[in-house]
């Protein structure tokens, strides 16, 4: 949903990626390029808050259909977050594209009320294209689509990427596919194998000749991906086959070039070139078509993100939740938890003890005190998440925790800058327990997670509890060990929606009740990475210390874990 060159939660200009801009580029390269098809490999349809306010008034034409509707798009997968918003938005979106939806790997359950209008689990398109002599032929090209396991809710069943993609491999080429592309809503991780690798499994599929890739967010072809056997990441092949991922959020265009030989009758790839390209704000502009179609959109966006919704007394900042709680992860909490409880009125669970389980999502939230507009509730909840709740006994949130802490690398006692956030454990891992206080101890060999209170007091194995917690956490993202939790709430408010009832209850503090804390390990220190813009916001006895630049423009800085940490902000 990053169809304009704007930032809705700072209300300015951005040339950070978009689609307007480029669709500019991508109208310039079909002029040289006459034989080019277009697509998009799924995640268009939520990420800024003109997707919620498109949400909100789902008969209008969607923004993002309109845009990629102008932009021509031939093709388009289904990623997990087209399914954010449920069935019956993604199916209005879907009636007004001019180009299928592909996914050969969703299926709808009976519980599903109506369809899901223009899904394919695959199609062939069937193209003229020009010869090198200006001559046409025909050409059948053949595209699958791949949506990653765990997405969506009870009425959609997603199966596993490989079987379904053999099986509508087959199809394709029963139907004459001169070439098969596949939309694999998925990536390899940087640090190695991980659950985030379909592609790989994907790309060595015999029979499959491209793919486009996606999901992790991490470019492909780049100099940041691990070097595995069978990857190129210079040029961007993968067992020998083309494969782009291009930037999120409409920072690049990812291009893939095949040369075809008609031999015999049948097409093969004589050689393939794989490229990323970032259009410069200076040398491209908007596509004026797309701009002008989406003025109103823009408008009305920008009027909702403007709406007053409560006040804070104090700032509220989040400058490095990963070193301790903080007053905006307190708020997501509270409203979290009170949203929960309000459902929970007269049911057998009301009177357990009611936690609230958040993940930190930004690395710097900095709102000064007074009004607090819609816009900033969408910085701190940027996904479209409902409020649930499961119950958990004091066993199964030790073993949570530990999990959670699984954040951290292992600290050596005495050793100095150490690295301590494991880069394989993306932060939306790092689930912090609100109701409960515990240490995280990071020496070897030691259990994670000590002290673990609930009020002052021990939580015992056979202790029970409510959690209030995201859906994201109970589906795609979610967490093995609560798959056996009972859920005593589902289908609840929206995070976003819980925090504006929350602030209507009066000005609220910016409170930051104490939950974990490091174990102190005298004179040991550990680095982080961070953007630097925290600095004019941290106290003078801050555990912090800016020691250099690091790699993406981020600051490092040295964690002194020699004492309980202070990273509180400055007084002002």
């Amino acid at each position: 949903m990053r169809l304009l060159p704007f930032d809705y939660l700072r209300d300015i200009p951005s040339h950070s990626g978009d689609l307007a801009t480029l669709a500019t580029l991508i109208e310039a390269l079909r002029a040289d390029h006459p034989n080019t098809l277009l697509v998009d490999n799924g995640d268009f349809l939520q990420g800024t808050p003109m997707a919620d306010v498109a949400a909100e008034n789902a008969q209008t034409l969607h923004p993002a259909i309109s845009a990629m509707n102008l932009a021509g798009y031939d093709a388009a997968g289904v990623g997990n977050h087209e399914l954010d918003y449920g069935l019956s938005i993604l199916s209005v979106a879907m009636s007004q594209a001019n180009f299928p939806f592909l996914s050969a790997n969703l299926r709808l359950t009976d519980l599903a009320h109506g369809c899901l209008p223009n899904l394919r689990q695959e199609i062939v398109l069937k193209r003229q294209i020009q010869g090198p002599e200006g001559q046409e032929v025909s050409l059948r090209v053949g595209i699958l689509g791949l949506t990653p396991p765990g997405a969506g809710a009870a009425e959609l069943v997603i199966d596993d990427m490989v079987t379904a993609a053999k099986v509508a491999l087959g199809r394709l080429r029963k139907a004459s596919a001169d070439i098969v592309l596949a939309l694999c809503h998925s990536g390899i991780s940087t640090t190695g194998p991980s659950g985030q690798d379909n592609l790989l499994r994907i790309a060595a599929i015999e029979g499959i000749d491209a793919v486009i890739a996606g999901h992790t967010h991490q470019p492909f072809p780049g100099p940041q991906m691990v070097m595995l056997p069978g990857i190129d990441a210079t040029t961007g092949h993968i067992f020998g086959k083309p494969v782009v991922a291009p930037g999120a959020f409409g920072s690049q265009l990812g291009r893939i070039v095949l040369e075809l030989r008609q031999e015999r009758g049948r097409w093969r790839i004589e050689t393939s070139e794989v490229d990323l390209i970032s259009p410069k704000p200076s040398q491209t502009t908007a596509h004026p078509a797309i701009v002008k179609a989406l003025d109103m959109a823009h408008r009305a966006t920008r009027h909702v993100c403007d709406q007053v919704v409560g006040t804070s007394l104090a700032p509220l900042q989040s400058l490095t939740p990963v070193l301790g709680p903080d007053p905006c992860l307190a708020l997501l909490a509270g409203a979290q938890a009170r949203s929960v409880s309000a459902r929970l009125v007269g049911s057998p669970w009301a009177e357990l003890p009611l936690l609230s389980a958040i993940a930190p999502r930004q690395s710097l939230i900095a709102f000064p005190a007074g009004e607090i507009r819609r816009r900033q509730i969408y910085e701190l909840a940027p996904f479209p998440d409902h409020c649930v709740a499961i119950i958990a006994t004091g066993a199964k949130l030790r073993q949570w925790l530990t999990h959670s802490a699984l954040a951290f690398l292992p600290v050596c006692p005495g050793g100095r800058l150490q690295p301590l956030i494991d880069p394989a454990k993306p932060l939306y891992t790092f689930d912090i327990l609100y109701g409960l206080t515990y240490g995280i101890d990071l020496r070897p060999g030691r259990p994670r997670i000590t002290d673990l209170c609930h009020r002052g007091i021990e939580v015992a194995d056979d202790d029970s509890f409510v959690i209030a917690l995201s859906s994201h956490k109970l589906g795609e993202g979610g967490l093995d060990l609560l798959a056996s939790c009972p859920v005593v709430c589902k289908d609840g408010d929206l995070l976003s929606t819980a925090i504006q009832r929350y602030l209507r209850n009066g000005p609220i503090t910016a409170e930051n009740p104490p939950v974990w804390r490091f174990v102190p390990q005298p004179n040991t220190s550990a680095w982080i990475d961070a953007d630097e813009a925290i600095m004019p916001y941290l106290a003078k006895d801050s555990c912090l210390r800016p020691i250099g630049q690091a790699r993406n423009g981020l600051q490092r800085f040295e964690v002194d874990l020699s004492e309980r940490l202070r990273c509180a902000p400055a007084a002002n």
